[in-house]
């Protein structure tokens, strides 16, 4: 049910990058128990079995792509760099969503940058054992769409709400030193909570299966707290705030 809660922070931050999901209750799933519905866009690009991503990036592929800012200000890349056809802004858009809600598989499958719970899919797959070469870890869910190979599309979007705050996976952000101004504007205005409030009101079996607003506002909380942490991390860090419209 967290990508439903994701769909609603994604619009809020004006990233625009996730598919519709919505709650829905039928005697076919589940028994009747709210289940998320999520609208497929079939000019989604072919993926490989292996990554599920539309183009194939090692960790240390993608920590180079970060350094030469691939398609930055309509600079046409060098063919030597290795660029795709992704914007450097879409990494930054990534990495901020998936901090909030510490989304892991797509940037650190293999859960280097924090401790993973047993039921954590690295842990079951064996994959916390294959840190020592982080670099040649291969990213995964990495989507984009047949007709706008620039952008990226947010699939799999499955939040944790319950990861403490002293094991929140920082590697989420590692090479990422620019971080779009509409989604920051949002985290310093202090209009998160009221903004979630009203969007997440709008789909009343989502709002109902997680308990009304009370169960709601434990779930913003989580949010709100990992929000100032990830706005200290900026100014730690002395990142740029940039206008990411293209």
């Amino acid at each position: 049910m967290s990508e439903v809660f994701a769909f609603h922070l994604d619009r809020i931050l004006g990233l625009n990058r996730s598919l519709p999901s919505v709650s829905r209750r039928s005697e076919f799933f589940q028994g009747g128990q709210a289940c998320p519905v999520i609208l497929w866009d079939s000019s989604l690009s072919p993926t490989d079995n292996n990554t599920h991503s539309s183009v194939r990036l090692t960790w240390g592929q993608y920590q180079q792509l970060l350094k030469k800012k691939c398609w930055q200000n309509g600079k046409v890349p060098k063919a030597e760099w290795g660029c795709t056809e992704i914007h450097h802004h879409e990494w930054s858009k990534m990495a901020l969503f998936d901090f909030l809600l510490q989304i892991y598989h797509r940037l650190d499958r293999n859960c280097c940058g924090f401790k993973p719970l047993k039921e954590d899919s690295c842990m079951q797959q064996g994959l916390k054992l294959k840190c020592s070469d982080q670099d040649a870890i291969n990213l995964t869910h990495i989507i984009q769409r047949r007709h706008d190979q620039r952008h990226l599309a947010f699939i799999d979007n499955k939040g944790f709400f319950d990861r403490n705050e002293d094991n929140l996976d920082f590697k989420i952000l590692q090479g990422i030193n620019e971080f779009p101004a509409s989604a920051i504007s949002v985290l310093r205005s202090e209009r998160l909570r009221e903004k979630l409030l009203q969007s997440l009101f709008l789909d009343r079996i989502y709002w109902e299966s997680q308990g009304g607003r009370k169960g709601i506002e434990k779930l913003i909380d989580v949010i709100e707290r990992r929000s100032k942490i990830l706005l200290t991390y900026v100014n730690a860090h002395g990142a740029k705030i940039l206008p990411m419209n293209e």
